[in-house]
């Protein structure tokens, strides 16, 4: 309002001048968090590049050059550090490169419980020395023993996307359907799966026919014919499962697919999504999710693992550190996955780990995935172990049971 006869002209000035684009801008910031989420002054700070994060570097010791830096071409020998270096900092003992494993005549543990030294290089310098090796040349097994067929129809109830596993007369799935295995004596378990089969023919062959029976085969649920490439493991003595797909941690960067357990799915979407998984196949003793899943961090993640115990089924992978036994299905955290990185020199390395492992806890139990050059590492290894204390074993025998060894209750 602007009251008649002199002396009105500030108060209009003041309103339109700057109330009025005040609150424009307030409102237009405001629209833009609500339509977007993002907060406006991120959006100054990223259209004026301005810096996020701004720390000094610390202070190197005495005069830099350029052979005191941290990375060095491949092939090219670290410089040698100055004197005054030396003697300010005692020098660190280098640990040994580990020795490539060669089939049956590797090198001898003189103890059971002795910790190789190791370092793990994640790229090794040039590559590979040696040409890619091809399935084709993995030589293929002579003791093919078929596990009985399956399924049994008393474990078995029709769901809405196909038959579920139930336990019933005393039994449960991942007894029933389990590989027969006696132990050694003094032996260390472990415990190898190879996940995603189903999706390359010639992987998942290769993996059922030249892969040590004792080794664990786990099939994608988006595989074609996944009851036929079961069928075809079990007839070849494979302990079988089936993967569990989970939100993976880049989500949405990777994506598991449209079964996939998010970590925001309401309790009926995930019973929804595992009820169409298990019922992809029959004959599986249990399932294996996906490592570091932020879906495991859910207030439904429990109930989840319930209902697996309920239908007797197994479960490896991550996120039951801390939970109680009788709330989740018999289980074992998964102690790495051995060809993270696929070179030779590092999967040697990981399966030397491993086996460091299994002597310290008696079990471990590994991932890994269907390549040529893994296989060709993983045959090698499994022909030095006897002579190191260990021994493979399927997943069945190296999860923990339920209290008392009793079976889980029906599942509905």
């Amino acid at each position: 309002t602007v009251r008649r006869g002199g002396g009105g002209k500030a108060l209009p000035l003041l309103v339109y001048g700057l109330v009025v684009p005040l609150t424009l801008v307030c409102v237009a910031a405001a629209g833009f968090y609500i339509a977007t989420g993002e907060n406006p002054a991120a959006l100054v700070e990223l259209l004026s590049n301005a810096t996020e994060i701004s720390a000094p570097m610390p202070p190197a010791v005495g005069p830099e050059k350029a052979g005191d830096s941290l990375f060095h071409p491949p092939g090219a020998a670290p410089a040698a550090v100055p004197a005054a270096k030396t003697a300010a900092t005692p020098p660190t003992p280098q640990a040994p490169a580990p020795t490539p494993l060669k089939p049956a005549a590797g090198p001898k543990v003189t103890s059971a419980q002795e910790a190789p030294a190791l370092r793990e290089p994640l790229v090794p310098p040039g590559g590979d020395a040696e040409a890619t090796p091809a399935f084709s040349a993995l030589p293929p097994r002579r003791d093919l023993s078929a596990l009985p067929s399956g399924p049994q129809p008393a474990l078995l109830r029709n769901g809405p996307h196909g038959p579920l596993p139930i336990t019933a007369e005393g039994k449960s799935p991942r007894v029933a359907y389990a590989r027969p295995f006696t132990a050694a004596p003094h032996r260390d378990r472990i415990a190898l799966v190879v996940v995603g089969l189903g999706l390359s023919r010639e992987a998942t062959e290769a993996a059922i026919r030249k892969l040590p029976p004792e080794v664990t085969l786990s099939f994608s649920p988006y595989a074609a014919a996944l009851d036929g490439w079961m069928r075809r493991a079990r007839a070849a003595g494979h302990e079988v499962m089936l993967d569990l797909p989970l939100q993976p941690p880049n989500f949405p960067a990777q994506d598991s697919g449209p079964l996939a357990i998010l970590a925001n799915a309401t309790p009926l979407e995930m019973n929804l999504h595992l009820e169409s998984i298990l019922g992809k196949a029959t004959s599986y003793v249990g399932l294996a999710g996906t490592l570091h899943s932020p879906t495991v961090g859910s207030p439904e993640w429990l109930p989840l693992m319930h209902d697996l115990r309920n239908r007797g089924l197994l479960y490896v992978g991550d996120g039951l550190s801390g939970a109680a036994q009788a709330d989740v299905p018999p289980s074992a955290n998964v102690t790495m996955v051995v060809d993270q990185t696929p070179f030779r020199a590092d999967i040697d390395v990981r399966l030397a780990r491993l086996l460091a492992a299994a002597h310290r806890d008696h079990s471990a139990l590994a991932y890994l995935t269907p390549r040529p050059v893994t296989m060709e590492r993983l045959l090698a290894w499994c022909a030095t172990l006897p002579q190191r204390g260990a021994e493979l074993a399927p997943v069945s025998a190296v999860v923990q049971p339920q209290p008392g060894g009793a079976a889980a209750p029906a599942a509905r």
